[in-house]
């Protein structure tokens, strides 16, 4: 089995999870890895005035062109910690980026090092899996995992915490036996869809809500069919917008506080039943939750089972 550095081990790994581009800022404790990917020259980089922009600049990379895992490289400490505000927007708007930070060697962490943060334990909240890698040769594995989980059920941000011996250590790896693992996504029950279809033909006047995860999962067109096939008019939220064309006679505007229409708000209000798909209700798109479930029956799509019931039953 060949060996090699663990951090060229990480540029193989990401090569065959499909990276192609990262953005980010060098510094000491994450050169291993800068190193690696220039003897590499297979993933493109981008250098960026700050970490907090590299980290936006992974997540429109990665919603602009579907499928693509956006990466963002810093150093250790201020790497991190400037990464916190990117990784809150991906994880707000289900966006599968990849944070890589440099840290101190294993023996100096937890001793107030220099830039030893403890980025892990600040990158949880915000994050699916936020985890210092200690030992060099689970770095393949631990890749293989946070490209598994930003990919599965509902994409979000990955850090991955890389002390430097880490990246420096030898290790023996074979990248042709190495498959990305499959991508795990919850489906519903033929006799939950049943239900819910019923409840859909027997309504007066239904309503779809369509959410961001419709365009995530690249169904906008399967969207518009269903509207068209049931004749039932669909009412987008912010992160849902372009779902349906403007101009189609089944979009019936905007609900919300601040990115609402008259119309889509009186449509809204004058239902019966709403089918959300691929959405959250957030407080922007319902206002006060009391007016907006009043007088009406709701059913709930998401690939996200933790959604279902999260803000009303």
């Amino acid at each position: 089995m060949a060996k090699m550095k663990a951090a060229m081990a990480v540029v193989l790994v990401m090569e065959k999870e499909g990276v192609t581009q990262a953005f980010g800022v060098p510094g000491a404790a994450i050169n291993p890895l800068y190193a690696a990917m220039r003897e590499r020259q297979s993933i493109a980089h981008i250098l960026a005035r700050h970490v907090e922009g590299a980290s936006h600049m992974a997540e429109g990379y990665t919603r602009a062109l579907a499928g693509n895992i956006g990466v963002c490289i810093g150093t250790s400490g201020p790497g991190g910690t400037d990464m916190v505000t990117g990784l809150y927007s991906a994880s707000a708007d289900s966006s599968p980026i990849l944070c890589i930070t440099g840290q101190a060697p294993r023996a100096r962490l937890y001793k107030e090092d220099f830039q030893a943060v403890d980025i892990e334990s600040i990158s949880k909240p915000l994050t699916k899996w936020s985890y210092i890698v200690r030992e060099p040769g689970q770095l393949p594995r631990a890749f293989q995992q946070a490209f598994h989980l930003m990919r599965s059920g509902r994409p979000g941000p990955v850090l991955l915490d890389l002390p430097f011996d880490v990246q420096m250590a030898e290790i023996e790896f074979d990248i042709d036996t190495y498959e990305p693992l499959p991508v795990y996504k919850p489906f519903a029950s033929r006799k939950q869809i049943e239900k819910a279809l019923d409840m859909l033909a027997q309504a007066e006047r239904p309503l779809i809500v369509a959410g961001g995860g419709i365009i995530n999962a690249d169904a906008s067109d399967l969207l518009v069919e269903f509207a068209e096939l049931t004749g039932v008019p669909v009412i987008p939220t912010l992160m849902g917008w372009g779902t349906i064309p403007d101009d189609h006679p089944l979009m019936a505007g905007m609900v919300g506080l601040q990115t609402s229409h008259r119309y889509g708000n009186a449509t809204l209000l004058a239902s019966d039943f709403v089918l959300g798909i691929g959405n959250r209700w957030a407080n922007r798109h319902t206002g006060s939750t009391e007016v907006y479930c009043k007088g009406r029956t709701f059913v709930h799509v998401d690939i996200e089972p933790t959604q279902i019931g999260r803000v009303f039953r």
